[in-house]
């Protein structure tokens, strides 16, 4: 079994990059279109693999030609498709990504298959594993399930609560991490979150609701982490951002990577966030997502 099980979504992505996203009832014409994969839960498999760690991605796709694509993409990058699934009566998960001349996006994205991933399915891709991260394109009340009897099992649990939705009470108590960014950490506590010292406000409150730690990504403004002794704020590189696209689950990805390493959470919070920054300074996903000697590199000269 992978030391690191990340259940999750694939969407087939379509980008659109112009000046300016289109506004309601609005056409604007764009200067690039390109295709990728795509997905939060596969995007932090690919990420954590990136930086070496023993990782199985668990998910459903649809039997078609956007699903035969994601198990050759996979093949491409050396993740292992034997705990992915496929669904007859459904589409492979697809998005549609608006990318503006600052690099900041708007998303769409119609899950097909990925809402077809089972509780039973997904406990039973991660079962045995060191540490089981999920997001919230899956079915809710199946992600819910599953944390809490993963947890219950003895694995650590992580959630990257996007897109942000109401958590049951009893996924907080069997959550080890939690990581949302800014506006995902403001909808699940009702605490405006316009910096660092509003992000400790959220944390503190999502701790106090269970969450082993709180880590709380905010772009720009760096990164704040509370909880099991920690309470820390990391500051943000200092880069030129092309397309933001994926960072928070290249970072999600990362910061898995090092905490099944072994790592102190801190250092595995700074090495994630060396590694966000990188993706943010190129276009796509896939193709935006550092390698371990990349990262490594990008971390010792941070430190330095």
């Amino acid at each position: 079994m992978s030391r690191l099980a990340v259940v999750g979504s694939y969407n087939a992505s379509m980008f659109f990059r112009g000046e300016r996203a289109p506004g309601p009832g609005e056409t604007v014409i764009g200067d690039g279109y390109w295709l990728s994969a795509g997905g939060k839960g596969s995007n932090q498999a690919i990420a954590a693999k990136y930086q070496g760690a023993d990782v199985g991605f668990v998910g459903k796709l649809g039997a078609d030609a956007f699903g035969d694509e994601a198990i050759a993409m996979y093949c491409r990058v050396g993740l292992s498709t034997d705990l992915i699934l496929r669904d007859g009566s459904a589409h492979t998960g697809v998005a549609g990504i608006f990318i503006d001349a600052e690099g900041a996006n708007r998303i769409m994205v119609c899950p097909g298959a990925n809402l077809k991933l089972t509780a039973a399915e997904m406990v039973d891709g991660a079962r045995g594993a060191a540490l089981a991260g999920f997001q919230l394109e899956n079915d809710l009340s199946a992600v819910a399930e599953a944390i809490c009897a993963l947890r219950q099992r003895g694995v650590q649990t992580l959630l990257d609560p996007a897109p942000a939705a109401p958590l049951p009470v009893e996924v907080y108590q069997n959550l080890s991490f939690i990581k949302p960014n800014e506006h995902e950490a403001a909808a699940l506590t009702g605490i405006a979150v316009q910096g660092a010292d509003d992000a400790f406000r959220a944390a503190d409150e999502l701790v106090a609701r269970g969450v082993g730690c709180a880590i709380v990504t905010l772009g720009g403004g760096g990164v704040v982490a509370v909880g099991r002794g920690l309470r820390a704020f990391v500051p943000a590189l200092d880069v030129r951002a092309a397309d933001t696209t994926g960072a928070g689950d290249v970072f999600c990805g990362a910061l898995m990577a090092g905490i099944v390493a072994g790592w102190p959470l801190l250092a595995s919070i700074e090495y994630a966030n060396c590694a966000g920054a990188l993706s943010v300074t190129r276009m796509g996903v896939l193709e935006a997502t550092p390698d371990r000697r990349e990262t490594e590199a990008a971390y010792a000269a941070w430190r330095a």
